[in-house]
């Protein structure tokens, strides 16, 4: 991209960015046990997912009038982007369900992980353009009033508007009351819209095959699953700035997020559920797999936290800086609402089913409740040397549970079978450090040398202590499941970065 300021004041800027991936996945180890016949075969092409887009900007801005004086700065914008996802098919005997000379009846495809079909294969894109307007208004030194609106039209399902409006009131020298209102929204993902696949879950105590339904296929619209909309939300900040010494700035904010229609996957149902239509049973059965769950716009939740920055820096030379900077937040989601279409609510267990206690585990969990970072730079004359101590929160997970559905999970203790313990898996809270050197070579290219988690912390293991029998019953099926703050340990790196 780039930026230009016109003869007449206005500020403009154009760029474009490109992006794609491709993951295509492969099978080793594994066979096609519904060809009992030929078993042969250990490795599959299982096909894969490609997505591409490209988003194409354009800003314009302006001052009018002189700041602090009444003057109102103006900006415009426009944006175009592309998006296009698509699924490919593996090969034949990574998916296909074999008749055998011996009459058993075995799961089709590769073992694990069948791969992608011709009922999976899709290609499918949608445009998306968007203008907005933005006004700063200065009234006085002191007072700051910004608005801004935001209209997008979307080819797959329509348009969307959304504003923000903010203020700041500068006390006195040193100190700026800050609060802002926003509504927002998140188009759901072409990914959510159109992938389906069939895959090995796990469900009541056993291995199953189960299908993730596309979104507009016959089986999410005989379970009553609505076309997919926009995530939507209301947001409300209030904080302030400090400059209490020459340097340093202190800021801190609170803030208040309600969603509605979160895009969540359901969990699984069964095809041998009398209590479910007939109509998606028999669709089930016929394509020869044991559950299917779904994409869909169930969830409203409310976030509510605060957010503290510290920063601090200090030129020590002409050729010596020190930079300190603290970061910290706490906060807590709360599930205000789950919408459980009819078709699926038709039992008790069915309705907890359909967003059940693990997944909700999981979405309070997304972010610990409190996360701490302080980093430390010093740097003289073309070396920076930085280290960064971060402080991930306690959070509890749970198992799938001794039924396998999720729903209070409970599994029987080490000592005895017949007594049951909540599968809880608490996460205390634990420190990682980081450092780095950074060598600027040139310009426009330096060399980073670092490392980080050094001292090698892990999360704590994935297991009620009482019932350490189960361990390993997670997303992962590992010691771990995947928290924020990792659990792959020490990771030492080398790299060298270009500017252009």
């Amino acid at each position: 991209g780039f930026s230009k300021t016109s003869k007449n004041g206005w500020d403009w800027d154009f760029s474009n960015s490109f992006g794609n991936n491709n993951f295509h996945y492969f099978g080793h180890g594994t066979f096609n046990a519904s060809n009992i016949g030929n078993i042969t075969q250990t490795h599959f092409d299982d096909g894969g997912f490609n997505f591409l887009q490209n988003t194409t900007n354009l800003d314009l801005s302006k001052q009018f009038g002189k700041v602090n004086q009444g003057g109102v700065k103006v900006s415009y914008g426009a944006e175009l982007r592309f998006e296009e996802y698509s699924i490919f098919k593996g090969e034949l005997n990574s998916y296909k369900a074999f008749s055998n000379t011996l009459g058993l009846e075995q799961a089709p495809g590769a073992q694990g992980f069948p791969g992608f079909s011709p009922d999976d294969e899709i290609k499918a894109n949608r445009i998306v353009t968007g203008l907005y307007t933005d006004l700063e208004y200065t009234p006085t030194e002191a007072l700051l009033i910004t608005g801004a609106v935001r209209a997008e039209n979307y080819s797959d399902f329509g348009s969307v508007a959304t504003f923000k409006s903010s203020a700041r009131l500068k006390v006195t020298g040193n100190f700026n009351l800050r609060g802002s209102f926003s509504t927002g929204y998140r188009a759901p993902s072409l990914q959510q819209k159109y992938f389906s696949n069939t895959l090995t879950s796990f469900s009541n105590g056993g291995l199953v095959q189960s299908r993730i339904a596309r979104n507009d296929d016959a089986i999410s619209k005989l379970a009553g699953i609505p076309s997919l909309k926009q995530e939507t939300s209301t947001n409300m900040s209030v904080g302030f700035s400090w400059k209490p010494a020459k340097g340093l700035t202190v800021t801190v904010d609170g803030y208040n997020i309600k969603m509605k229609d979160r895009v969540v996957l359901s969990g699984l149902f069964g095809a041998n559920d009398a209590s479910l239509p007939v109509a998606l049973t028999s669709k089930l059965k016929s394509m020869g797999v044991a559950t299917a769950q779904f994409f869909a716009n169930a969830v409203n939740t409310t976030n509510s936290g605060v957010d503290v920055v510290i920063d601090y820096q200090k030129k020590i030379s002409s050729t010596e800086r020190f930079k300190f900077l603290f970061v910290a937040n706490l906060q807590s989601i709360d599930i205000d609402d789950i919408h459980v279409p009819a078709a699926l609510s038709t039992t008790e267990y069915n309705a907890n089913t359909f967003f059940n206690d693990r997944e909700k585990f999981f979405l309070k969990a997304s972010a610990p409740k409190s996360k701490f970072s302080a980093s430390f730079d010093y740097t003289k004359n073309k070396i920076s040397l930085g280290t960064r101590v971060t402080y991930f929160g306690d959070l509890t997970l749970t198992g799938f549970g001794y039924n396998g559905d999720g729903i209070d999970p409970q599994v029987p203790t080490d000592l005895d079978d017949t007594k049951f313990v909540p599968e809880h898996f608490n996460y205390s809270g634990k420190f990682s450090t980081d450092v780095y050197m950074n060598v600027q070579l040139n310009k426009k290219t330096a060399w980073v040398l670092g490392a980080d988690n050094i001292f090698n912390v892990h999360p704590d293991f994935a297991v009620n202590p009482q019932a350490k029998w189960w361990a390993g019953d997670n997303e992962t099926g590992g010691p771990w499941d995947g928290v924020q703050m990792g659990y792959n340990g020490l990771r030492i790196f080398s790299k060298l970065v270009f500017k252009f």
